[in-house]
């Protein structure tokens, strides 16, 4: 596998475990504010109980998908696979604009996908 290729399939890795903790990270605030707010009385009533209920669950299902899409992403790099390729790229486009952390890997990737090393690498030619 070539350098570069090798680089946005690990770019794709870790932007899928970064996912993966951001939707850990979403899991952990609905049950925490479940447990602490409570779903009965008074206090479940409260406007933020409204928003981390659904949106967090909501949140939550859309990051743990963006992961396993990466992952797959990842792994379809590694067998050669042009939709793999093209899922690829999208994803580094829309980690584009999530700056800091988004933006690099995402380039990363671009480059990676886009080049001379990665089309011979998709078209099956030994590199």
């Amino acid at each position: 596998m070539p350098g570069r290729v090798k680089t946005a399939r690990l770019c794709l890795l870790i932007l899928g475990g970064l996912m993966l903790a951001t939707a850990g990270l979403f899991l952990f605030i609905v049950v925490s504010s479940s447990v602490l707010i409570g779903r009965q009385g008074e206090r479940s009533g409260l406007l933020g109980n409204a928003v981390l209920g659904p949106l967090g669950i909501e949140l939550f299902a859309a990051a743990a998908v963006l992961a396993v899409v990466e992952f797959l992403a990842a792994a379809g790099v590694r067998r050669r696979s042009a939709p793999a390729r093209f899922l690829g790229c999208l994803l580094g486009i829309l980690m584009l604009p999530l700056f800091p952390v988004g933006t690099v890997p995402g380039l990363f990737v671009l480059t990676g996908l886009l080049g001379a090393d990665a089309r011979d690498w998709f078209s099956g030619v030994r590199v």
